[in-house]
This record gives C-alpha cells, structure tokens and sequence, in this order.
C-alpha cells in the first residue's frame, strides 16, 4: 500500500478527516488513477453531502474497471441520495453482480427497491445480506420494515427483534425500538410495543415518537384516561413547535392541532421559503390549562392567518369548537372551518354529494359492535381510519366474525363495494387535492388487488404505469372527460374547503366512482418520486401561495374575503 495512503485511512479511521482528505489528495496527485485513492476520497466526500465531487470520482474509477464493486455501490448510494432509485437499483444490482458476497450493496439495493415499491424483490435482496452476514443489525431492521408495509406484522417484530441482539449503537438501538413498537402494536402484541416504548423513554422521558406510540397502545387496551394524559404531556412539552422560516416571512400561518386528534399534514403545502409557520397542538377540553398549554397569548399575537389541521371527523379531540373560538379570539382568517369539515366524514358523503351528475356515491352507514345487520359483501373500517388501515372486504358471516374478533373499536363504518376493475384487469385510484375548492391532480395509483394505495403499487417502476400516471398529472381533463371534470369540481365545491381532497375511480359507462372526499388527504414529497409526480407538488403548494396571499392581502386591506371562516 502507498505509504500515503497507509496513513490516510488510519486517520480516516481515527475520524481526522482533514488530514485523510489531504493525503488521498496528495496520493491522486502523485497517481490520477489510483483506483483506491478516489474510493476512499469519494466515500468521505459522499459522507459530508459533498456529492457532487465524489459521483465524479466514482465515475473515473468505473471509466477505468467498469466491475469496480465499491464504485458501484457508491455510485448507487449517491442515486438513493439524489432520489433516482430506478438508476440505483440498476448500479447496485450490478455491485452484487460484481461481488456477491458483499452484505452492504444487497442491504442498500433492498432500500430502493422498497422504496420504487418492489417489495418482493426487497425482501429477497434483504435475506441475501443476512445469509452472507448474520449479524447484519441494519438489514434485519430493514427487513422489518419492508415486512411491516407488507403488513406481515409479526415477522416484522421478529426481524426488528434481531436487529436488536446484533445492534450496538444506541441511537441505532433507539430507532430499532421504535420500529419495533409500531409493528408490534399491529400485530396485537401489545406488551412487547409499551416495553420497546417505555425503553427509550427510559433513556429519553420526552422522546415524542415513543410518546405517541405508547398512547395508540393504550388507546388499543382501552387505557382512555392514561392515553390523554400521554397525550396532554407530549403537547406540553411541544409547546409552539416554531419551523425555520425567511427571514422577513410574507405571512405567518399557524397550525392548529389536537391532543389525540388526527392532523393534515401541512409539511409540503406552505413554502417554507416564503411564510413562517407556527404549530401549536392544543390540549383536550378537559385539561385546566387548555387549550394552550404554557403557551401565552403574546406568543400568537403575530399570526397572519390560522389553518384547521384538524381533519377527521370521527380523530378530533373535541377540540373543533376550541379551534374556531381560539381562532375568534386572535380575530385572523380560518382556513378550513371545523363546521365545514364536520360535514365531511364518510358516512355523510352519500348526502353531502347527492345528485351531482356523473358520480356514483356508494352507500355508507355507521355500525356499533354488535349491531352490524348489512349483509355481505361490503366494505368495512374501524371509523376515523385511513390509509387501508383494517379495512376489508367481507363476503360472508364467517369472514365477519373473523373480523371483529382481530380488530379493535367500537364504531365502524361499512360502505357498499362497487367493482371498479376495468377492462384490462386493473384497479386506478386517482386522487385530486382541491385548494380553495378547485380540483388538481395529484396521483394515480393501479393495482391488481382491489385495496389501491400508492405506495402498494409499483408505480415508480413500471414504464407504462408511470408514462398513465403522468399523461393523469399532465392533462387529468383529457382522461376524465366534461362529464368527469363536472363531477369532481361539484365535489370540490359542496365540500366548500380551503384544502381537501377527494380519492375516486372511473366506471366504464365514464362516471366517477367516489372512495372519499375530505380534509385529512396527505401531499408529500419523497426524493425517490418521478419529476412529473414532484411537479404535481409544487403546483398544488403554488396554489396554497398564492390562496395564502389572497388571505393576506384581503386581511391587511379590511377587505372581506368570500372564504373567510370566522367564529
């Protein structure tokens, strides 16, 4: 070995990056193409977010042995940080190829493929790595993951369960925890998710994470009074969560929330780089020192307008009527009235959307345990769920009994099922996120299985679903036609919301079907999503801008504002 690069890597080792980065430098100088010399140089660089340097340097050493392994897998590792995991899966399949035994490349090739949505294949990348090393904490903790979104829960405890004999770390240790709480409370193994909590809050008494999970446990058990409590401490000690904003920010929105309530997400709707934004959860009604907390008024004084994150109707805390009287009493804009999103649970979709041409409302009816009389089929859900959480597709008694007994709560929801396969044997979920009431594409997501989420699917690895999904995002009025852009429109109107958004299909004979229409619709942005995807983002939070300044500028001029919510 060079001598300089002897004693390069023992200061790389000893974390004296300085001096490691001066002497492979030096080493480079001496031999351009010293393959090992760029290896180590591009990796510490890569460490330090330095990508664009140490992509350079990968390159070089693939120009010269285009089998290098580590190039290669670093090289897919900086496409995992650039969010292009279909280029990362193609560099690091080819580093598994070039050196088989290698654990890390199946580890971090199994990250894109669950992140492009190939689960299988993850899962099969994952087990690799632990044959090769089966002490490899990571890849157990990954393949826990991937099995969790499998919702293969209990394999998913165990696999996390193994991270942990094998991990060290305690941060890493703290993170395997948390994972492992959340698989194992849905895996009804209760006991082992508020043990994995109470360790880390052991270690971090205010750890938030764990605060939340612990209270779903005990929510689960019945726990009521111990949950809130959990609850009202987490909001106390979050206080008023303040997010970096411009310096000179046009507006200051705040966010309003509640203990034990389920929240919009608004991390991608408000530019950060334009207002500030202020998140306060409130502490339920019964508390003596609600809502606010050790939260003062002067803290709120500065606040330009006020957003309702409090989004399901059957998740709110009780907190609606604090949110419109605390928003009264700053005397700001509310966006999103709690009366108007008290209109929007799904059992009252078949009227609130009644007679609007061209769309089909499927019934639904609200049930108490034990009071279920609707003969199958049809689709159930414990009420105020999302994302496909316990949510089936019940054929006969038998299946609904099986039902009831694995499933927790008290009030249900079952909604007729409507066949919504088409003609070449897939299912399409198309979403819009309307902003002050107008409709805008968002995703199309297509399935074999009924049960349609994107994040189930392999959109972002498949050509053909991925050139549908952006011809959708690009023209959704060519697809839906005049009769299907009415209907969604209608709908983005009778829900009269500053923000919400709608989940719906197409029937063959063109109208739409509706799954759901409402405020808790998620918009996020991943690195590993497609540019047409990223640009639907930006053009719906361009909209929320510019609804913000409208807010803004209608408050500052006293002029009356046709969306304003006042109490």
């Amino acid at each position: 070995m060079h001598e300089d690069l002897r004693i390069a890597y023992a200061h790389h080792l000893a974390g004296r990056l300085s001096e490691a980065e001066a002497l492979y430098r030096r080493v480079l100088e001496d031999d351009p193409n010293h393959l090992q010399a760029m290896s180590m140089l591009g990796m510490m660089l890569m460490d330090r977010l330095q990508t664009e340097e140490a992509h350079a340097l990968f390159a070089r050493i693939l120009a010269i042995d285009p089998e290098h392994h580590h190039a290669l897998h670093n090289l897919g590792r900086l496409m995992q940080i650039s969010g292009d995991d279909v280029e990362a899966v193609a560099l690091l399949r080819k580093a598994t190829e070039s050196k088989p035994g290698f654990a890390p490349a199946h580890n971090d090739l199994a990250v894109s493929l669950h992140r492009i949505g190939k689960f299988e294949e993850a899962l099969a990348s994952l087990h690799r790595a632990l044959d090769i090393d089966p002490t490899f904490a990571m890849a157990y903790d990954n393949l826990g993951v991937v099995l969790y979104d499998c919702e293969n829960f209990s394999e998913a405890c165990q696999a996390h369960l193994k991270a942990l004999e094998h991990e060290k770390d305690p941060d890493r240790r703290i993170s395997i925890l948390l994972n492992l709480a959340a698989a194992a409370c849905e895996a009804s193994r209760l006991g082992i998710s508020e043990e994995a909590c109470r360790i880390i809050l052991d270690a971090d008494q205010n750890h938030p994470g764990a605060m939340e999970q612990l209270a779903k446990v005990m929510l689960r058990q019945g726990r009521n009074e111990e949950a809130f409590a959990l609850l009202n401490r987490l909001a106390r000690t979050q206080g008023l969560e303040i997010r970096e904003g411009p310096e000179n920010p046009e507006a200051t929105i705040l966010v309003l929330g509640g203990a034990g309530a389920s929240h919009v997400s608004t991390r991608h709707l408000f530019d950060e780089t334009l207002f500030a934004r202020l998140t306060l959860v409130m502490l339920t009604p019964d508390q003596e020192d609600a809502p606010l907390g050790q939260v003062s008024w002067e803290d709120l004084a500065g606040v330009d307008l006020v957003f309702n994150a409090l989004g399901e109707v059957e998740m709110s805390g009780g907190q609606f009527e604090a949110v419109k009287k605390l928003a009264g009493r700053l005397d700001r804009p509310l966006l999103n009235s709690p009366d108007r999103v008290a209109r929007t649970g799904r059992d009252h979709a078949p009227e609130l959307f009644k007679n609007i041409e061209g769309l089909r409302v499927p019934a639904v009816q609200a049930a108490k345990r034990g009071e279920i009389l609707s003969k199958p089929p049809f689709l159930i859900r414990p009420a105020g769920t999302h994302g496909g959480k316990d949510l089936s597709l019940i054929g006969s008694e038998c299946e609904l009994d099986d039902y009831m007994k694995r499933t927790p709560g008290e009030r249900f929801l079952l909604s007729e099922f409507v066949d919504f396969r088409e003609a070449d044997g897939y299912y399409r979920k198309y979403r819009f996120i309307f902003v002050d009431r107008k409709p805008y594409p968002y995703h199309l997501a297509i399935a074999k299985d009924w049960m349609v989420h994107y994040w189930r699917t392999d959109m972002k690895s498949v050509e053909w679903k991925r050139l549908e999904e952006e011809a959708f995002l690009s023209d959704w009025a060519e697809v839906f036609g005049p009769q299907g852009v009415a209907a969604v429109s209608e709908v983005g109107k009778r829900m009269d919301l500053e923000y919400g958004g709608m989940d719906c299909s197409l029937l063959p004979d063109g109208r739409v079907l509706l799954f759901e229409a409402n405020a808790n619709m998620l918009v996020h942005l991943d690195d590993a999503d497609p540019h047409y995807k990223r640009q639907a983002v930006f053009r719906i939070r361009n909209e929320m801008t510019r609804m913000v300044r409208e807010f803004r500028d209608d408050r500052s001029s006293g002029r009356s504002h046709r969306s304003i919510s006042r109490s």
